[in-house]
């Protein structure tokens, strides 16, 4: 994404093991900069996860998550995939054993429908919510927003990513473009 006053960056996978396998790995890595390469404003979300499907894409996972905010910390939780041609949903709630055991959830959808046998629209919500459970409080969270088109495997419109830092919740807002390739 280039947006009116940062970079950024996203890649994600979820993949099973082998086609038949109940074993998947999800990752989704954030990267994101101003143009002044400030420190300040240079963070990093990372959620690694490995899951067993115990029923249609229901089932525990355990991973690690590391974001710019609260760190580093191995993780327990559940998740849920859904994915047909025209649909995309991720729900993975999980609990990071960090010295504040911290709540996290994230949910990635997608709507995808033909609008043409060449085009598609594209659609895309993404947000994540990391809670400080010890303290009391917002560590991190974010909601990116896209709207477009698809042509192959590629896809491009308008982005939103509005993103939210510690309990007074200061906001960094980015407003922009996107360019996205699906890897298969």
């Amino acid at each position: 994404m280039v947006g009116h006053n940062r970079f950024g960056f996203q890649f994600v996978m979820n993949k099973k093991f082998s086609p038949s396998s109940r074993f998947s790995f999800l990752n989704v890595n954030i990267f994101t900069s101003d143009y002044n390469n400030s420190r300040d404003n240079l963070d990093l979300v990372a959620v690694a996860q490995i899951g067993y499907d115990l029923h249609k894409g229901f089932g525990p996972t355990v991973g690690l998550s590391v974001n710019s905010v609260a760190g580093l910390a191995p993780t327990a939780g559940v998740q849920y995939v859904f994915v047909n041609r025209e649909i995309l949903l991720v729900l993975t709630p999980t609990i990071e054993f960090s010295e504040t055991n911290n709540l996290q959830g994230l949910i990635i959808g997608e709507y995808r429908p033909p609008l043409s046998s060449k085009v598609d629209l594209f659609t895309r919500v993404q947000a994540l919510y990391n809670y400080d459970t010890d303290n009391a409080f917002h560590q991190r969270s974010y909601v990116q927003l896209r709207l477009g088109a698809g042509i192959g495997k590629y896809q491009f419109g308008p982005a939103v990513n509005l993103d939210y830092y510690g309990p007074e919740k200061v906001f960094k807002g980015n407003y922009g473009a996107f360019v996205r390739f699906n890897f298969h």
